[in-house]
């Protein structure tokens, strides 16, 4: 593994595997410091920019969904790892504003590799187009026919509209701008407060159970 000391940021919402990760990570060398959601990390990142951003993904308050996307438009230099237990694989799931992604309880071994791979690149991340990620938005209410609706904001036009909305938080969709055209991507926030097992999430794969944490911050010690 490479010498230099990497600032890395860990976002996740549950209090045990950010102790037991962190712990680990600096033990590995690394500069950590971590937060409990993306709102958290915003202000972090804004006095102390990481190296490396390793975050959940399903986090209550502001996502790691929508704080990757904000990353990634605002500091395209921060190498990015997303990770989460309710997909499978080392695919970067679609829509996802990532570099690499870590299956939760996979094991340190294959965390160490990505992290092994952030340290010795020498430039920026070689990434697939970045204006297809999807902003992240809130519904705001009813259309005057009673139906679902946002107010999208077109990354090309910077013209706001209000647009008909699928049902489905989670999912990505696709819309034109009504202005100028543009394809635009986007998926809808939950609502405040909402954690990931209190909602039905096409799309999304299994949700983790209650007390995920134990189990994760056990196997990461096990294969630490």
């Amino acid at each position: 593994m490479p010498s230099a000391k990497q600032k890395l940021l860990l976002v996740d919402d549950e209090p045990s595997i950010r102790a037991v990760l962190s712990r680990i990570l600096i033990e590995m060398g690394h500069e950590v410091r971590s937060a409990e959601d993306g709102f958290a990390a915003l202000k972090e990142i804004a006095g102390w920019v990481p190296d490396i951003l390793l975050s959940d993904l399903n986090m209550p308050g502001m996502s790691g969904f929508e704080l990757l996307s904000v990353v990634r438009r605002r500091l395209p230099g921060i190498y990015v790892i997303a990770s989460s237990g309710a997909y499978t694989g080392s695919v970067v799931p679609r829509g996802i504003a990532a570099d690499a992604f870590y299956e939760k309880a996979s094991g340190m071994r294959a965390l160490m590799a990505l992290l092994e791979t952030a340290q010795a690149l020498t430039g920026p991340p070689k990434r697939v187009n970045t204006a297809m990620m999807p902003i992240w938005i809130s519904r705001d209410g009813t259309d005057p026919d009673g139906g679902p609706h946002l107010v999208i904001n077109c990354p090309n036009c910077l013209r706001n509209s209000t647009q008909h909305c699928a049902e489905t938080l989670l999912t990505i969709h696709e819309t034109k701008c009504l202005y100028c055209a543009a394809t635009i991507v986007y998926a809808m926030i939950r609502p405040m407060g909402v954690r990931s097992s209190q909602t039905n999430q096409p799309g999304l794969g299994p949700v983790p159970v209650a007390g995920r944490a134990r189990t994760v911050a056990k196997q990461l010690q096990r294969t630490g």
